[in-house]
């Protein structure tokens, strides 16, 4: 007979199916006693008990603290768009942010967070959502302690001269920036993969 192998992570599988913990396992990065990790760290941020971990909950994290495009990663992961995050969304979205991820699910990720209004392409106003999220972002800290974002005067006009030089330099034809066109310009960016990245 074989020796069965411990396995004390187990037990902070309590609740979870194991055909579950097995699918997690196989679909993502992780292994079973870093799903068990995760799911003690879902437990903890779910302050309410209800089993879901909704954005304020979800922005208590320390990746997604000080993360100007929190909201919209949470979005993107949910099944219903609202952000909140079931324990397998939870799960799939540290997985896209692993750093045993390939490099090229990471690109498709930062792809649709920039494509705000989901036509498949980065827009002009798509960059200048992105660019009012990151001027403008105040990290909670800052908003209790009554300070004011990065560059509050930065005005809607400004934006869209800002975005217009960015789309300019990124896409000269002016047809709008498909996923190759995104891809080309991230794969020169060396920091891209290491900041694109959660620790579990």
């Amino acid at each position: 007979m074989g020796q069965t192998l411990a396995r004390p992570w187990r037990d902070d599988l309590d609740g979870l199916p194991h055909e579950a913990v097995d699918t997690l396992v196989q679909r993502t990065p992780f292994s079973e006693q870093e799903i068990a990790h995760l799911y003690n760290k879902y437990k903890v941020l779910d302050e309410n008990g209800d089993a879901k971990l909704n954005l304020e909950e979800l922005k208590s994290m320390d990746e997604l603290r000080a993360n100007p495009f929190a909201d919209r990663i949470c979005s993107l992961f949910s099944q219903d768009g609202s952000g909140t995050l079931a324990f397998v969304d939870f799960v799939e979205m540290m997985a896209v942010f692993s750093y045993r991820t390939p490099a090229e699910i990471k690109l498709i990720w930062a792809f649709a967070i920039w494509d705000f209004d989901g036509d498949n392409m980065i827009s002009a106003g798509d960059i200048k959502v992105g660019l009012d999220l990151i001027v403008n972002y105040q990290d909670p800290f800052s908003r209790a302690m009554g300070a004011r974002g990065i560059n509050e005067e930065m005005s809607p006009q400004e934006l869209d001269e800002v975005a217009a030089k960015v789309l300019a330099e990124i896409d000269p034809d002016g047809l709008g920036v498909n996923y190759t066109d995104f891809r080309s310009v991230l794969t020169r960016m060396p920091d891209f993969l290491f900041n694109f990245r959660m620790s579990i």
